[in-house]
């Protein structure tokens, strides 16, 4: 038998094996029928509605003032807004709108304008004369007498005495410019009342160590010159200057009035000034 012949015979016998397994395959698929609906052994499921969780609402407590003064109050969103005085050195602020509205506070009547230094009570404002002859020009600050003095005299009302006196020249620096030499006056003054030596000289003024304070009443312009232990009134109120500091300028003060079961006393800065500029507003 030829090659041609066995390679024909071989592939129709594969022919007849296929078509053999495909129907046997068939008559089994018919055999067994559709298949059913699987049996479930649990409840069908039912869609259950959940009920909203319970939020309970917060609301938040006003905010409170700080211990230096009931308009230093910061809310979360809205601080308040805060100034700087380069005069007074001391911070001031407006609060929030809306922030402390609810329960004012009771003017307290008085504000303080300035707190300043008294000018002590004799001033050297000036000389006449040459070298030995060189007298000094003085300022009775009790009475307002202008008189010439040198060593040696003593003013009676004062309780004061020029112990020495001279003019000499000194280097001033002048500003924006060079140092030049100026006659200076110089006077030494003996303070009876405290014991010790005072220098005057007609450059500047010189200064005790006492104080005073310019108040006003609340939103006015006259001012009224007081002192530690001064009282005063303002309309039913009697108001006692307790303090007086001058850096930073304050000054402590008792207020008592037919309205208020207890006095009340104060630390009062320098009242505001719209004027300033703002500075940062952040707490």
């Amino acid at each position: 038998m030829s090659s041609a012949k066995k390679i024909l015979l071989a592939a129709a016998g594969l022919l007849l094996a296929s078509a053999a397994v495909c129907g046997v395959q068939a008559w089994r698929e018919r055999s067994v029928g559709p298949v059913g609906r699987p049996v479930l052994s649990g409840p069908i499921y039912v869609p259950v509605a959940v009920d909203a969780p319970a939020v309970k609402a917060e609301v938040w407590d006003a905010p409170a003032p700080l211990a230096r003064g009931r308009e230093w109050v910061y809310d979360v969103f809205t601080p308040p807004e805060i100034f700087y005085s380069p005069r007074t050195r001391q911070f001031a602020v407006k609060p929030p709108p809306g922030v402390g509205d609810d329960t004012p506070e009771m003017p307290f009547g008085v504000e303080l304008v300035a707190v300043k230094r008294d000018p002590f009570r004799l001033q050297l404002i000036g000389y006449v004369g040459e070298d030995a002859d060189a007298r000094g020009v003085f300022e009775n600050r009790m009475s307002g007498e202008i008189f010439l003095a040198a060593a040696g005299r003593r003013v009676p009302n004062l309780a004061l005495t020029v112990k020495a006196f001279g003019v000499r020249r000194e280097g001033i620096t002048l500003p924006e410019s060079m140092t030049v030499n100026q006659r200076v006056a110089t006077a030494v003054i003996h303070d009876e009342q405290s014991r010790q030596d005072v220098t005057l000289t007609q450059r500047e003024r010189h200064f005790s160590g006492n104080m005073f304070a310019l108040v006003a009443s609340t939103g006015e312009t006259a001012t009224r010159e007081v002192r530690v232990g001064d009282v005063f009134k303002i309309g039913d109120a009697n108001y006692r200057i307790e303090k007086i500091v001058l850096d930073p300028a304050a000054i402590e003060i008792t207020k008592t009035a037919p309205t208020l079961e207890l006095p009340e006393r104060r630390t009062l800065p320098v009242r505001f000034d719209p004027t300033e500029s703002p500075a940062s507003s952040s707490p």
